[in-house]
């Protein structure tokens, strides 16, 4: 019997999700792209999960989509069966993007085309100093489509541009600089670092997060008029939350406190 090709996991609060195609870098065929969108969503629809952990088995995070199964769709001329290809991994960005909890990509190592997407859609990216990004889709004769609608919300627009034309890629330093991930560490302290950040964040509000992650993603999208609009009746919503209504009484009393010391 094989293996799962997403290793779901659960410590605590926290979901571990690890891509499982080590021989083949991680790459995403439509089983592997349908599992985590399951394993993500599950996840997501457990109140008890407050951070979504996704990685890679092996040496690399993801290599991107398997070639062999969008050849055999693209030689058939069939448009369907090709779009299924991309679409797979769509909606993995979808999912990821739609995820309750806050998500942390914790890249190992490649994270190329389609796998860097994955890495970006998540909310905090985490890199090893081992790790390489790009989009090496245009060497292929393709266009790297999809992932450039999360690049260019990240990267400013002509080195994004650079990166999707060249095929270029970069190390983990260089997507730091650019603005690409959040933060890079030794590949020996990547482990620990995460989980640090994942204690952090399942420490907070699971509503605040979950609305403070609604607004960042929509309001790029956004005129600045509907922008407010948006980010009012989200906030609003928070309020009336029982996290929030314990939240700002704990700090009134706090402050009621010290004014009577």
């Amino acid at each position: 019997m094989s293996e799962p090709s997403v290793l779901a996991s659960r410590e605590g609060a926290i979901a571990r999700l690890v891509l499982n195609r080590p021989d083949s870098r991680n790459a995403l065929d439509l089983e592997l792209a349908r599992a985590l969108v399951a394993e993500v969503g599950a996840a997501s629809d457990d109140s008890a999960v407050r951070v979504i952990v996704v990685t890679g088995a092996g040496s690399a995070f993801c290599a991107g989509a398997r070639l062999d199964g969008l050849l055999q769709a693209a030689e058939s001329g069939d448009p369907v069966a090709t779009s299924a290809h991309f679409g797979a991994i769509e909606e993995v960005y979808r999912a990821l993007l739609a995820a309750r909890p806050p998500t942390i990509a914790m890249v190992n190592g490649y994270a190329l085309a389609g796998g860097c997407g994955v890495a970006t859609a998540c909310d905090i990216v985490i890199a090893s100093d081992r790790a390489q990004f790009g989009y090496p889709e245009v060497r292929l004769g393709l266009a790297p489509g999809m992932v450039m609608a999360l690049l260019f919300r990240l990267a400013p627009f002509r080195v994004g541009l650079e990166l999707a034309l060249t095929g270029r890629r970069i190390q983990a330093d260089e997507a730091l600089a650019i603005g690409l991930i959040n933060r890079v560490v030794p590949h020996d302290q990547l482990e620990a670092t995460v989980r640090a950040q994942a204690d952090e964040l399942a420490a907070l509000s699971p509503s605040a997060l979950a609305m403070t992650k609604r607004i960042a993603w929509v309001l790029p999208d956004l005129e600045l008029p509907r922008g407010l609009a948006y980010a009012r009746d989200l906030s609003t919503l928070c309020a009336l939350t029982p996290d929030a209504l314990a939240g700002i009484a704990r700090f009134l009393e706090r402050g009621n406190e010290r004014r009577g010391s």
